[in-house]
């Protein structure tokens, strides 16, 4: 009977995540990246590693990932499944943590469902990095405080590391708190455990003589795009409401539990240096996308249950809080999960290309998806479209796009997808549009048009 109590959080929250984005599952598109490191994985199941064949700054954990998926769930159904799975065990995991910080399973059931509801928006719905590498950090977090090997909740932030790096800062945190409860020896294995993921990379691509373009593409192209990155008020300030419009509650009820935490305990008060380190991470990069905020999205919900659990049993008070917590983030979910079932458009795109028995393709700058469903190879590594047509990219992959451009265009691709219209000159690069529009008025024809996107056959 104890072993189903312990494993009923964990099924509920799977199938609840499961059922909630049914609607999704067979989706094509619902974020650019996600369609990079779906194509990414399929080419390492081919036989070509990460970077050799596609190009991209994020370390390898979301395409082995990916990968695993696609090696058991056909189609684009692998990573909503993969998501769906992700949010299911970062929810269970966050309702232990709570568990074992207030000792209250009612607290610990508001903050898994919170999670559950919560991550539908922000980009949630999407297979981003964030929210597998919120689960590897969580996972940490509970091995920590559930007195688990002190190497294992190093193996689990070494891999969220290897997700995505910006979750550094929360690491951070989480190796004081080992140090805080169990001291230097306890830290000093987790920090060996933690580095085990990334030698293992450099390991495989040192085997196979790839060391430098590894070093390349996974970390020099972050350094560079850091620098490359301004800082832009506009997009903080839009972030920020977007953010209050959602999760508004979240934040304000961790900012009312920042309020009392002073003479509580370091572990009491962890959650709010673990939310700290969370916004660290979603802001470093300076491009204040929806989905970098979903690394915020367990501690925020940790701290939600523990506020939960400071009220008393059985009152008003504690309804009044649920009524609080709850309505924003239900209305972002479903808001999201509306706006994700329109016409599937790259869907119907690869869909007339197999139709018509295409044997080559150029997807310009629309969703590179369409390479996967159509079934065919894409004619450049560079394959998400603003590595190639915007203005900050290109630095950052280290890529000429004008000659790049050029080379695939004389390789006569027998099909170019492209948006319409382009965007102006402040984001997209006008000269490699000028290059394209050339090659279309000269040799292609107009084929096909849906909202938003063009397809182009060669005369």
């Amino acid at each position: 009977m104890g072993g189903v109590k312990r494993a009923l959080p964990l099924l509920l929250f799977l199938a609840a995540a499961l059922l909630l984005r049914l609607p999704v599952l067979h989706r094509s598109v619902l974020d650019w990246d996600e369609s990079l490191y779906f194509l990414m994985a399929q080419a390492w199941r081919a036989g070509h590693l990460p970077y050799t064949t596609i190009w991209d700054n994020k370390p390898i954990g979301i395409y082995a990932i990916f990968a695993a998926f696609q090696s058991i769930i056909p189609g684009v159904a692998a990573m909503r499944v993969a998501t769906a799975l992700c949010v299911g065990l970062l929810a269970s995991t966050c309702f232990r943590i709570t568990e074992i910080l207030t000792r209250t399973r009612a607290a610990a059931w508001v903050t898994g469902w919170l999670v559950v509801i919560g991550s539908l928006s922000n980009d949630g719905l999407s297979a981003n990095t964030e929210l597998f590498m919120a689960t590897g950090t969580a996972l940490a977090v509970l091995a920590v405080l559930a007195e688990a090997p002190a190497w294992l909740a190093g193996l689990a932030l070494g891999c969220a590391f290897m997700i995505k790096y910006v979750m550094a800062p929360e690491a951070l945190f989480v190796l004081l708190l080992l140090y805080q409860r169990r001291g230097f020896a306890s830290t000093a294995s987790a920090a060996m455990a933690a580095a085990l993921p990334v030698l293992a990379t450099a390991g495989l691509y040192a085997a196979a003589g790839q060391l430098p373009l590894w070093w390349q593409c996974s970390v020099v192209s972050n350094l560079r795009r850091a620098i490359a990155t301004p800082p832009n008020p506009n997009a903080l300030q839009w972030a920020l409401s977007q953010q209050f419009w959602r999760w508004g509650p979240l934040y304000l009820t961790a900012a009312a539990m920042a309020l009392v935490a002073r003479g509580r305990s370091f572990t009491s008060n962890f959650p709010l240096l673990w939310l700290l380190g969370a916004l660290i991470g979603a802001v470093s990069a300076r491009f204040f996308y929806d989905h970098y905020f979903l690394e915020c999205l367990p501690p925020l919900c940790v701290l939600a249950g523990c506020a939960f659990a400071r009220l008393a049993p059985g009152g008003v008070v504690r309804d009044l809080l649920l009524l609080f917590l709850l309505p924003l983030p239900l209305y972002a979910g479903f808001t999201a999960l509306r706006y994700a079932t329109g016409p599937d458009v790259p869907a119907e795109v690869a869909a007339s290309l197999k139709a018509a028995d295409a044997h080559s393709l150029y997807v310009f700058d629309y969703q590179p998806i369409i390479y996967a469903l159509a079934g065919l190879t894409p004619p450049t590594r560079f394959v998400l479209p603003s590595e190639l047509t915007k203005l900050t990219l290109p630095g950052v992959a280290g890529v000429h796009p004008l000659a790049e451009v050029r080379r695939i265009l004389d390789g006569k691709p027998q099909y170019i997808v492209r948006r319409n219209p382009p965007p102006g000159p402040k984001t997209g690069n006008m000269a490699v549009y000028a290059v394209l529009d050339a090659a279309l008025a000269s040799r292609y024809r107009l084929i096909r048009r849906w909202p938003g996107v063009e397809v182009y056959e060669r005369r």
